[in-house]
């Protein structure tokens, strides 16, 4: 296996989470969620980690000065990929894979990390993604195939068509791209599209006009699809033990939905309830 460097973007505030603590720093049993991300990309064989810093980044550096990681800053969010594109100066002159992953996603396992980076290293593509397949998607963006099968773009569900949201498979969020295939990619993402930002899914698109392949993983895991985004997400994550496997993402958000109302009574509520 190549030599693999991660890029774990944690810069965002989190608005949704009601709280000035930055987002990945909020915890899911006993340590801070972007931690969980850090502790197995590690054990899935990864040799340097970045994390991406913005929102009060000197109180995200401390809690992790003992783990060993680097820190890129982005001083203003502008998209995914431009947060990526913060961690250059480490990956300039790195010949290896690299690893995207969100700091919000402590769900996302050893394993499926590992997966990513071997379909890769496999297949010699420019990149590899991790999808998921479900009958009602949430807002995730959409893999849109050719007639073979090849991967051509992801399309953001603010940008996409009705035809495109008819797309069943869908974007989790982590990446292993090759790096000196990544880094030019990034030079060319443009921000004309509906939320004004420099999408790292673009890269796709970009590689995929080159004539270059980007693989799919492609997870059976729902819960590894969920993203840590407001407190009920958090209570959910931190009750995970305690659900059965769900029959589609919107029955883990009924989950999550009932332990939050059943913390707010101070009830017990039962598996998959609205």
């Amino acid at each position: 296996m190549r030599q693999t460097t991660a890029v774990i973007l944690g810069a965002g505030k989190g608005t949704r989470m009601k709280s000035d603590l930055p987002k990945v720093l909020h915890t899911v049993e006993g340590k801070p969620m972007v931690q969980h991300t850090i502790e197995r990309a590690r054990a899935a064989g990864v040799s340097d980690i970045i994390i991406v810093v913005g929102y009060k980044r000197d109180m995200v550096m401390e809690a992790l000065k003992d783990l060993d990681v680097k820190f890129a800053i982005q001083e203003e969010q502008r998209g995914t990929g431009h947060a990526v594109a913060q961690a250059r100066p480490y990956l300039e002159n790195f010949d290896g894979n690299v690893v995207v992953l969100y700091g919000d996603m402590p769900l996302l396992s050893t394993e499926t990390i590992r997966s990513l980076i071997q379909r890769r290293d496999e297949t010699n593509a420019a990149g590899a993604i991790l999808t998921i397949v479900l009958d009602n998607p949430p807002d995730f963006g959409r893999i849109v195939r050719d007639e073979t099968g090849r991967v051509l773009r992801v399309v953001e569900v603010k940008d996409a068509s009705p035809e495109i949201l008819a797309i069943k498979e869908v974007n989790v969020g982590a990446y292993c791209f090759d790096c000196q295939a990544l880094l030019p990619a990034l030079d060319q993402l443009r921000d004309d599209n509906a939320q004004g930002e420099f999408y790292l899914t673009d890269v796709v698109e970009i590689l995929a006009g080159q004539g270059l392949r980007v693989e799919t993983v492609v997870t059976p895991n729902l819960e590894e699809a969920l993203g840590v985004n407001d407190p009920v997400h958090l209570a959910f994550a931190e009750k995970l033990s305690d659900i059965r496997y769900a029959e589609s993402l919107y029955d883990l958000i009924d989950a999550t939905v009932a332990m939050s109302r059943a913390r707010r009574s101070g009830g017990a509520a039962s598996e998959g309830s609205p």
